[in-house]
């Protein structure tokens, strides 16, 4: 159960494990910031809220601001990108969305979302994190984002039959392991 705050320029950004009774709301958030994110249904925000290894919720001065969804490679999970990352690494959290609302951009909410994402693969002793960002429909935003926060780019894909490219990207966060240990 997630609940770290802190004080970011007089203001507090609360984040908590995502419940059931948030999912509608954050359906809306999701479908709001289309084509940077997939289009989901309720059921499939129910099926992706069942296999997350992290689901946190994050607040604005007690409003709803973002979310950011992660699985680990046990995950039960189809998507083209998820599946690359599990072919090619043995062990990372995928980020699979991190959504935050308009009126709560530009306040630090994104990079407190993956410092404790980040915080959580160390405990765990998962080595990576992984996601991806548009190239096409460009989403020079995330990319821009991704790059600050220290990922590369480790490959590329098209996904949804040629109508996106996106750029698959890794951060290392706690030592690899090697086999022998």
């Amino acid at each position: 159960v997630y609940k770290r705050q802190i004080q970011n320029t007089m203001e507090k950004i609360k984040i908590c494990e995502a419940r059931r009774d948030d999912l509608e709301h954050l359906l809306e958030l999701n479908q709001s910031n289309l084509p940077h994110v997939g289009s989901i249904t309720q059921s499939e925000m129910e099926y992706l809220h069942r296999q997350a290894i992290y689901f946190p919720v994050a607040e604005f001065n007690g409003q709803t601001a973002g979310f950011l969804i992660a699985f680990d490679p046990e995950a039960d999970y189809n998507s083209l990108n998820f599946l690359w990352f599990k072919e090619h690494y043995p062990n990372f959290v995928y980020i699979d969305r991190i959504i935050i609302a308009a009126e709560a951009r530009r306040k630090g909410i994104a990079c407190f979302l993956y410092r404790d994402l980040e915080n959580f693969a160390e405990e765990r002793q998962i080595p990576l994190m992984a996601c991806e960002y548009n190239l096409r429909p460009k989403n020079n935003i995330s990319r821009q984002f991704h790059q600050r926060y220290g990922f590369n780019e480790v490959g590329t894909q098209e996904t949804e039959n040629g109508k996106k490219t996106v750029s698959l990207q890794i951060k290392q966060v706690a030592p690899l392991r090697s086999s022998t240990q």
